[in-house]
Order: structure tokens, then C-alpha cells, then sequence
């Protein structure tokens, strides 16, 4: 019976821990929280964009609200810095209107994010670039997005025997 009980209790304290979450705190600003909140406000509120594609010289335009924002903004999402290996890769600017980061390790994607606040803090300008180069590949992303403005996707891609690819989306927010 006390090897019974002994048993409870010790499989009962390990579950708890288990079910603990680590939370991490962000070093950098949280690039990721902001645009899945950011993709969740638009979601509800449907604004109307004018999107502009463009692929290798061919263009295609479309004005719409039915914007997949997760889709829209992956990204700038995947463009997020803040892991906690990561803390000593980035050299940080800031003041009270901007924020700026700058990779001092060569290794990363992210090579820039500058951000630019207004007079409360809150945030009205992003521009990240990113770039990716191997052997065989090269690609480089310039991404831009004001809130409730405009956001511009610049990407370019070179496969070593393929040859270059590049797009550009530029979404106009018309209220």
C-alpha cells in the first residue's frame, strides 16, 4: 500500500512539471506577436487592398478583402530574431522613435530590422531584410510594412544553373 501511494504521489509531481510552461522573455522587439496580431485585427476589420503582383515582368492587380493576413505577413513572421541563442547575434540602436538591429553574426537570415515609433511608442514602420546564400542558392528578401498603409514584399531568388526569380507584392490599403 505505501509503495502504492509513494507510486501516486511521484508519477502525480512529475506530471506537474511537465505541464509547467517555460516562458521566454523577448530580447528584441517581438516581430512575430506584433504581425499575428497585426493579421488578426485585419482579419476582423476586412479592409479593402489594392494588391499589385509581380513575377519576372509579368503583373497581375486585384482589389480585395479577402486577404489571407497569416499568409500575407509569414514573412515578416519568420523574420523573428528573438531566440535565446541568438541574444549576442544582433547589435541593437534605438531612442525613443526608432529601433534598429543589426546582425553581427553572418550566419543569420536576418540580417536588419528597423522599426519606427510615433510619439507613444507605438510602432508605424517596419523594414526587414533578410538573406539566405549557399553554393547553390542565394535569396534575399526586402520587406517593408506600415500599418494600415502599405506593405511590400521584395524577393529575389538565384539557383545556381537555374538561373533568377524574383516577385514583388505590394498591397495598398484603400480603407
Amino acid at each position: 500500500m505505501y509503495r502504492v501511494f509513494l507510486f501516486i504521489i511521484l508519477v502525480f509531481v512529475s506530471s506537474c512539471k511537465n505541464n509547467q510552461e517555460k516562458k521566454t522573455e523577448n530580447i528584441f522587439f517581438d516581430i512575430k506577436g506584433f504581425f499575428e496580431l497585426e493579421a488578426k485585427r485585419l482579419k476582423i476589420n476586412h479592409p479593402l487592398v489594392k494588391k499589385i503582383v509581380k513575377q519576372n515582368n509579368q503583373e497581375e492587380t486585384k482589389n480585395s478583402v479577402d486577404v489571407d493576413w497569416n499568409v500575407e505577413f509569414a514573412l515578416f513572421v519568420d523574420s523573428d530574431i528573438n531566440k535565446a541563442a541568438w541574444k549576442d547575434s544582433y547589435k541593437v540602436y534605438s531612442d525613443c522613435f526608432r529601433m534598429l538591429l543589426l546582425a553581427i553574426d553572418s550566419t543569420r537570415r536576418t540580417k536588419s530590422i528597423e522599426i519606427r515609433k510615433n510619439l507613444n511608442g507605438k510602432p508605424i514602420y517596419f523594414r526587414i531584410k533578410n538573406n539566405t546564400k549557399s553554393e547553390l542558392y542565394e535569396s534575399s528578401e526586402d520587406l517593408v510594412y506600415i500599418p494600415d498603409s502599405v506593405y511590400v514584399i521584395k524577393k529575389n531568388q538565384t539557383i545556381r544553373f537555374m538561373g533568377n526569380n524574383s516577385y514583388e507584392i505590394r498591397g495598398k490599403f484603400l480603407k
